[in-house]
């Protein structure tokens, strides 16, 4: 799982022990193609207003240091800021995991780079107000319906075959595509929509897939609502530093493209023994890097709209659950409707 990020929305008009409360929300790049439920997880933590890791009122803050793991005497990863499970004796950092290790070690150590593709891109998210709704003319909507039957008409062959194998086809415009496309227009950047005190309707992407029914919190049975949807435009965001790695990843230049092609022919026709060794050290160094660009592109996370359905009575009292590996994190239920 990767972080994708983390809201602080206290809730004591609800329970006294959430003065303090924050989600964090992680997602699993590897499945969200696949197999979208599931994909995206939500942690819930909340503290008193009176707690061991916030000073009281008549203290120092500049003094108070119960926040920071060194007080703690705990190593956290270099990598994701969890845990860690030992330090590496070569790069001499704390790491939560082989794969962390290895990791840091191929991107940043000894390196002028703090890229690392399991961490996205850290961004601030700004907290307005979504602007008064504008009529939309009947210009605009045509265009939006328009624009949906134009991406219908590439899927027509796709439809005849799955009409074929008895699938319900798709219709050729969506009404909740449309609604979508409209309330976006409001503010065209928006990454996340939260929803106030649990008041408030979800914005759909398309009409379906959308859940039958949303479970009831597990920890003390209440009813959940959505608190918040993150919206696909938060992926343009999360995965800037990727697209430009990506991007750079196979630029190459005019030299490496006719290298690659002499070199591919020579390599694959001539025998070992009259091939140039810096011809084959060229050679294998250009599909090494188309290699890898495939490698790490292979799998992004990815989805339509996110929503997030939390206990109403944001229940618990900050204390770790005896026997639960989440310690005193309580999970929440996502549901993500995949992209179109």
């Amino acid at each position: 799982l990767r972080f994708l990020c983390q809201l602080y929305a206290p809730a004591d008009q609800v329970n006294s022990n959430a003065y303090h409360r924050t989600l964090y929300i992680f997602g699993c790049p590897d499945c969200s193609p696949h197999k979208p439920q599931g994909s995206i997880r939500v942690l819930r933590c909340i503290l008193p207003q009176e707690n061991v890791f916030f000073p009281d009122a008549g203290d120092s803050a500049g003094n108070w240091k119960q926040h920071l793991s060194s007080t703690h005497d705990v190593s956290l990863c270099q990598v994701c800021g969890q845990r860690g499970a030992g330090e590496c004796p070569v790069q001499k950092m704390s790491f939560c995991s082989r794969e962390h290790q290895k990791e840091y070690k191929k991107y940043c150590f000894g390196k002028k780079s703090d890229f690392l593709p399991s961490v996205y891109k850290q961004s601030e998210l700004v907290v307005d107000e979504e602007p008064k709704l504008q009529n939309t003319n009947e210009e605009t909507r045509e265009a939006l319906i328009e624009a949906q039957e134009h991406d219908s008409d590439e899927d027509l062959e796709q439809e005849d075959i799955d009409e074929m194998m008895g699938k319900k086809i798709r219709p050729k415009y969506d009404n909740a595509t449309t609604y979508f496309q409209e309330r976006i227009q409001r503010a065209q950047d928006q990454c996340l929509r939260y929803y106030t005190e649990w008041e408030g309707e979800e914005l759909w992407m398309k009409s379906e897939p959308t859940p039958d029914m949303i479970p009831n919190c597990p920890y003390c049975g209440s009813e959940r609502k959505c608190e918040f949807q993150i919206m696909p435009q938060m992926l343009y965001h999360l995965l800037e530093d990727h697209r430009k790695r990506e991007k750079n990843a196979l630029d190459l230049s005019t030299q490496d493209k006719q290298t690659l092609s002499v070199a591919s022919e020579i390599v694959h026709h001539a025998s070992p023994e009259n091939v140039p060794p810096l011809l084959k050290e060229k050679h294998d160094q250009t599909v090494e890097k188309i290699k890898n660009h495939l490698l790490t592109s292979e799998h992004e996370i990815d989805w339509g709209v996110v929503m997030a359905y939390t206990c109403v009575k944001s229940c618990g009292d900050g204390e770790p659950i005896p026997d639960d590996a989440l310690g005193a994190y309580r999970e929440e239920f996502a549901w993500v409707q995949p992209p179109p």
